[in-house]
């Protein structure tokens, strides 16, 4: 009797009270990448910050010059990931958004570092120590570009009185290969907490 008046009670207050987690797609639940589940990055922060960063390229004097230069060659390389968080793939997924944006834009002419794979294994190996920003020239060339996209992913991480705050920035930065000159950079802002 006991088990039978358990399983009524589940079944008026639905899965949700007695079944517990249930897994859920996007489509089917209103809002679901609206909360945070955390103060790490998740795909909604990486996109805004990437989004705003691909804005203000695409107003920016180095897009003006590629319309001049009737569309030189453009290599997008691996941003570097310079926070706590394990997080690498999600900004390597950045990679093929980047490239989306240059190509539909159709201000240059963006060279796949996906042809590329020794290239980027060693981009990735000299991102792990002692970085050296002179080499993005030299491996620009390799792939046979002009220009560079590039960038980093930062954070600061503050705790007081079981609080945290994580501010996270991306920069994305254009450089041209032959100089190593920055030509556009800019910096977008992403705040987490638990309050």
């Amino acid at each position: 009797m006991l088990l039978l008046r358990a399983w009524s009670v589940c079944m008026l207050v639905g899965l949700v009270g007695c079944g517990g987690p249930k897994a859920v797609r996007g489509d089917d639940v209103a809002g679901l990448d609206d909360q945070a589940m955390s103060t790490g990055l998740d795909r909604r922060d990486l996109q805004k910050m990437l989004h705003e960063n691909m804005q203000a390229l695409q107003t920016s004097a180095v897009v003006k010059s590629w319309e001049a230069e009737n569309r030189p060659a453009v290599a997008v390389i691996p941003l570097r990931n310079e926070t706590s968080e394990h997080i690498d793939s999600s900004i390597d997924a950045l990679l093929a958004d980047i490239e989306t944006t240059l190509v539909n834009a159709g201000h240059v002419r963006v060279i796949s570092m996906e042809q590329q794979p020794a290239l980027v294994e060693e981009i990735k190996r000299q991102y792990s120590g002692a970085f050296d920003p002179s080499q993005i020239a030299g491996w620009g060339k390799q792939v046979g570009a002009r220009y560079v996209v590039t960038g980093r992913v930062y954070s600061n991480d503050e705790r007081q009185s079981g609080e945290r705050r994580v501010q996270y920035f991306m920069f994305i930065q254009v450089l041209n290969v032959e100089t190593g000159e920055i030509l556009f950079q800019h910096k977008t802002a992403v705040t987490k907490a638990i309050i």
